[in-house]
């Protein structure tokens, strides 16, 4: 079985040939307005707002203001340096962008403390090297370039307690969307982004990126991760590569991720709780053992502990595969009194691929550790009985090097309904129908049963689904 390696790596700063302005260090706080009448700044009005043509460099004792309406343009390799104060929170929306169309900017360094809030960024990305906490919330970043960095369209690489990124969007960018390095755990909130179609150089660069922190809890919830069924990038990676002590509590919940290259990808030993999340169609890498929903990879010396209840499992080319020292438990129903009790609840369907040879390959849980993995109350395909849903979970029952999976008992009502064809059934919004051997045979906004051949079939709207009978 192989594992995907969350890619966590230094970073370097584009080295430009700009001329560079800054400012006096005397605690002033700077507008673009006031920047425009100081010469040498490289800041000018222009009809459509104000052109940064040279590197500019605001003192740690200075600050930077944009108000509403402003629109910063920024010519080819410029870079913007705050080792002051960034308030960039205007009451209404601001917006930076590129000089020209093929102009690429080399994005911000913020060494002070940073506010980004109702902004529109579009050009270079931003690396932030402070300590305080870093906010962003209802910002867009789009077209986003991979000239400072290709790993994240906002990287930390400072150490920063408490800081937040939310209600944002990221679209149409080269690197992928929130980067740290691997030496250096983040106590972190991601909560409530879109982001769509980012890593677009198809590299191995998550949209998500994270180290798990030694103290605290990183947070990532309430996101919705679109990829564009690229061959390399996938979901969110969180990792304690080094294993350096400390709490490495994380939360993954909430958040929908579709179309990645895989989904869930996490590292080291840390205590990770995965909640109500859709982990969907992550089936883009093209090698047999890539595509897989969540991996789960720990040293037996520095074990992963994984805790999952209420997620969707659906259309990877694997589901979740332990790996490694990884505990997990997906389901442990024996004593509801227990301080490990989980009632498990979540749905594993159509993880599935054709190899290269040709055959079949269906696979909704791996054991791949000697530890036994618990994965009870929980649907398998909507399987009635435990030999159907022992059909897709592999563990010992495949092979003596793999641990065992305990998954009895299973699920076979939550959220699913079996109906037959006594009248003309009709669904209306989003559906996907399957096969009872996963093959898709719609994908769109409403569906009849009465245009399908005999037969049973699965037809799925989000995490609701129903078995029809034809």
């Amino acid at each position: 079985m192989k594992f995907i390696t969350t890619l966590l790596a230094g970073l370097a700063v584009a080295g430009v040939a700009n001329a560079e302005y800054t400012s006096p260090d005397n605690g002033t706080t700077f507008t673009l307005q006031s920047l425009s009448t100081i010469e040498g700044s490289g800041v000018t009005v222009v009809d459509n707002g104000y052109l940064l043509s040279e590197d500019l460099t605001i003192s740690a004792s200075d600050k930077l203001q944009i108000v509403s309406g402003d629109r910063l343009l920024i010519a080819d390799g410029v870079m913007i340096t705050l080792d002051g104060e960034a308030l960039f929170n205007p009451e209404e929306t601001a917006y930076i962008t590129r000089a020209t169309e093929d102009a690429e900017p080399a994005g911000f360094i913020l060494g002070g403390k940073a506010t980004l809030e109702n902004m529109d960024i579009q050009g270079g990305g931003i690396m932030y090297t402070g300590s305080e906490a870093f906010t962003v919330d209802n910002c867009n970043f789009t077209n986003i370039n991979g000239v400072r960095s290709g790993y994240g369209v906002i990287v930390l690489s400072g150490a920063s307690v408490g800081s937040k990124i939310t209600n944002s969007s990221f679209k149409d960018c080269v690197p992928g969307a929130i980067n740290t390095p691997a030496n250096l755990g983040i106590n972190l909130l991601i909560e409530g982004c879109t982001i769509e179609n980012v890593s677009m150089a198809n590299e191995l660069r998550p949209f998500i990126n994270i180290t798990s922190p030694t103290e605290g809890q990183l947070i990532i919830r309430n996101n919705t991760l679109i990829g564009n069924k690229l061959e390399k990038p996938g979901g969110i990676g969180v990792s304690n590569m080094l294993n350096l002590p400390g709490d490495n509590k994380v939360l993954i919940e909430n958040n929908s991720v579709k179309d990645c290259s895989w989904g869930l990808n996490l590292i080291g030993g840390m205590e990770v709780r995965i909640l109500n999340n859709e982990i969907i169609d992550n089936c883009w890498d093209p090698d047999d053992n890539g595509g897989i929903a969540a991996t789960l990879y720990s040293l037996p010396t520095y074990p992963l502990d994984v805790y999952a209840e209420g997620n969707l499992f659906q259309g990877n080319k694997w589901g979740p595969c332990t790996i490694g020292g990884t505990i997990a438990n997906f389901g442990k129903t024996e004593d509801p009194y227990a301080e490990d009790y989980n009632p498990g609840n979540n749905v594993f369907v159509n993880n599935h691929y054709t190899s290269a040879a040709g055959s079949l390959v269906e696979c909704d849980f791996c054991n791949n550790t000697a530890n036994v993995d618990y994965a009870q109350g929980n649907v398998w395909n909507y399987a009635e009985t435990l030999e159907e849903a022992a059909r897709t979970i592999f563990g010992s029952n495949y092979s003596s090097s793999y641990g065992e999976v305990i998954f009895d008992p299973i699920k076979t009502d939550t959220g699913v309904k079996v109906i037959t064809d006594k009248e003309n059934v009709k669904f209306n919004g989003r559906v996907e129908v399957y096969t009872v051997d996963g093959v898709k045979v719609f994908d769109g906004d409403s569906a009849s049963i009465s245009e399908l051949p005999s037969g049973t079939y699965i037809i799925t709207s989000g995490r609701v689904s129903q078995k029809i009978v034809k």
